[in-house]
């Protein structure tokens, strides 16, 4: 059996270069097109945290106010604790801003491949690869 010397991309001829070329351009169609969906996915659980945040911000407002109210109405005696409160929200928001930096960071890494996808960046990457290779 002879061994084939692995061509680099400006060894090959023209034809060659041409089906090399497209595979390369459906590839790079195919990843742009699932970072776009990914990241709009990524952006919409990032604005349903955001919306989580503010809804728990509410429920706890409107809590302390209805529970004052009961207690100055007479119906219920006792103080509401507001400290534990306070640690479960920051527990809660602690867990949740975590969250949010991971997905912000995911969002920005489809953001960096989908530019270099529509500046040409990622097909020239490939070749000069291919080339080096």
């Amino acid at each position: 059996m002879g061994e084939e010397k692995i061509r680099t991309y400006d060894e090959l001829e023209d034809d060659e270069k041409e089906v090399l070329d497209a595979f390369r351009q459906m590839k790079l169609m195919s990843d742009y097109n699932r970072f776009r969906l990914y990241k709009f996915k990524v952006e919409d659980l990032i604005k349903d945290y955001e919306q989580l945040k503010k809804l728990r911000e509410n429920i706890q407002a409107k809590y302390f106010s209805v529970y004052q109210e009961i207690v100055n109405e007479g119906l219920i005696e006792g103080e509401l604790d507001a400290s534990i409160w306070g640690i479960t929200r920051d527990n809660e928001n602690e867990a949740w801003d975590a969250e949010l930096r991971l997905m912000s960071e995911i969002k920005t890494h489809f953001d960096i491949a989908i530019n270099m996808i529509e500046s040409g960046e990622a097909d020239q990457s490939i070749i000069d690869a291919e080339n080096n290779f």
